[in-house]
């Protein structure tokens, strides 16, 4: 699975890419500029949905051979092969990103007011989960049998569950789901990466569902990047693609034959 391990990343990351420029080319010419409402049955977001299906499609059926053809080794150092430069050094820079993105925003709404209470809640869970992706990374390797492992395995899923219902609560009135669908869907299956690789820890293990998520995440957080989040909001949807690539790697690279 070595030459797979580079390979589908890298096929995701096209697909990403070809989804965002659809998703821009959409919002630069399907939405109307004064009304915020779409046009109906547009050729470029009927594209854009017919790449996300062709996509999922693709992931699902290898995905799907994972989970027939391979099993990961007992335990998440060993399915993940962790190592004790390259993995720590990987999450630590992704979680001092994450976290300084989360610093910015509880900066800049204080500089501006009163904060409200969910988006207190937003940074405290979001610099949380940064700090336990680097952490986790650390203590994995130390030693994978510490207790602390499985908390710090569960906060990132934790974090994930409150934004994708703050992002329900901020677009309840918004009548046009076309509009914030696509970061919905890239929290989905970001939550669900997060919850299937803490299955690893739990000797739960599911390969085929978690690589599944972990390309499915990584395509919307791409086409998601289009819809002009904040900074903050486009540096963490940045590190989550990084952490799913990473961890696709990692994963794919470890699977076995399940003859063998």
């Amino acid at each position: 699975m070595r030459v797979s391990a580079i390979i589908m990343p890298f096929f995701t990351l096209l697909a990403g890419a070809a989804g965002f420029y659809l998703r821009q080319t959409e919002l630069w010419n399907v939405f109307d500029r004064y009304t915020g409402l779409p046009q109906r049955w547009s050729g470029i977001t009927l594209g854009l949905i017919a790449l996300c299906a062709a996509f999922l499609l693709i992931a699902l059926l290898f995905s799907i051979g994972v989970g027939m053809k391979y099993r990961s080794p007992a335990g998440f150092e060993n399915a993940y092969g962790t190592d004790p430069l390259t993995y720590p050094f990987a999450f630590c820079v992704i979680g001092i990103v994450w976290l300084g993105a989360t610093v910015k925003q509880f900066v800049d709404l204080n500089a501006i007011g009163s904060m409200p209470n969910s988006e207190l809640y937003f940074s405290i869970l979001s610099a949380l989960a940064a700090i336990s992706l680097a952490f986790f990374a650390v203590e994995m390797y130390q030693d994978p049998r510490r207790k602390i492992i499985f908390s710090l395995s569960v906060v990132p899923t934790l974090f994930m569950c409150f934004w994708l219902i703050l992002v329900y609560k901020q677009n309840a009135a918004n009548p046009v789901l076309l509009s914030y669908c696509y970061q919905c869907l890239a929290i989905i299956a970001s939550t669900l990466g997060f919850y299937f690789t803490s299955g690893f820890v739990y000797n739960k293990p599911a390969p085929g569902k978690t690589v599944f998520f972990y390309f499915a995440s990584i395509f919307f957080c791409f086409v998601t990047l289009a819809d002009g989040h904040s900074l903050t909001t486009s540096l963490i949807f940045v590190a989550l693609i990084a952490v799913n690539i990473t961890y696709s790697s990692m994963l794919i690279r470890n699977l076995r034959l399940k003859k063998a």
